[in-house]
């Protein structure tokens, strides 16, 4: 084996491994213990493994890490975070092979993904609007049909979307200061959110209903009030972190 192999499998496990413990042991679920409403930043050394390493050993990666994850959260506290499902290995595969397609993507070079970037920034911007409005329907949304006995104060909620539009404004703001340079940058913001969108307004809550047959639509409203705020800050640390990592040619 090659000293070439062996660094990319050592990073590769160590991505894995704090993987691990950022989505078992790091993140924040609510109800506790569950999956309805989950804030972390589990994925990211998924993404980080496929974008500095490719997307086939991302996927690799991604399967690995959510497999020994779940064991390990079993071993570590004596029962299983939940049911093991292949809907949520699923979701790691795709953090472990999208970003690394997307960034190495030969088309599509120049201001394509700036200009995808700004309207999909555009869209969660709305969404973001639409919420500060409608405040009080989504908590009556929340507390009268998921059935888990969630309250919320309408502050918390407000404080949460003002959090994520603070977080789409500075990516605008990003956009607009980076718009001249290559758009490595722009790839990691674009697969970030296309991976949020598919994955947690979509395969996630669809996966939540299979398993706890809690309806799909009430599950949206909050997930799409911590979306901006996760794109913000899984991209302000990608976008820090690729660059540390090409520098030293990981």
């Amino acid at each position: 084996m090659t000293d070439s192999k062996l660094k990319k499998i050592i990073f590769a496990s160590l991505m894995v491994a704090i993987g691990i413990v950022l989505s078992n042991f790091v993140s924040i679920s609510y109800p506790p213990n569950s999956t309805i409403i989950r804030f972390g930043i589990g994925y990211l050394p998924l993404i980080i493994v496929s974008i500095i390493l490719g997307p086939k050993i991302g996927l690799a990666a991604a399967i690995i890490q959510d497999v020994l994850g779940y064991f390990s959260y079993m071993l570590i506290f004596g029962f299983p975070s939940g049911p093991f499902f292949p809907g949520f290995t699923l979701n790691s595969i795709l953090y472990g092979v999208i970003p690394g397609l997307i960034y190495h993507l030969k088309v599509w070079k120049g201001n394509f993904f700036i200009y995808f970037n700004i309207f999909l920034l555009v869209a969660l911007f709305a969404f973001g609007i639409w919420s500060l409005i409608e405040v009080d329907y989504i908590i009556a949304i929340i507390e009268g049909r998921l059935g888990e006995n969630m309250n919320f104060s309408p502050l918390f909620i407000y404080f949460l979307i003002g959090l994520g539009l603070a977080g789409i404004l500075s990516g605008f703001v990003f956009i607009y200061l980076k718009r001249k340079e290559d758009d490595s940058s722009h790839r990691i913001i674009f697969s970030v959110i296309i991976l949020q969108l598919i994955v947690t307004l979509v395969l996630t809550p669809l996966w939540v209903t299979i398993l706890y047959k809690i309806p799909f639509v009430p599950q949206l409203p909050l997930r799409i009030i911590k979306t901006p705020l996760e794109v913000f800050i899984y991209s302000v640390l990608l976008i820090r972190l690729i660059k540390i990592f090409e520098h030293y040619k990981i």
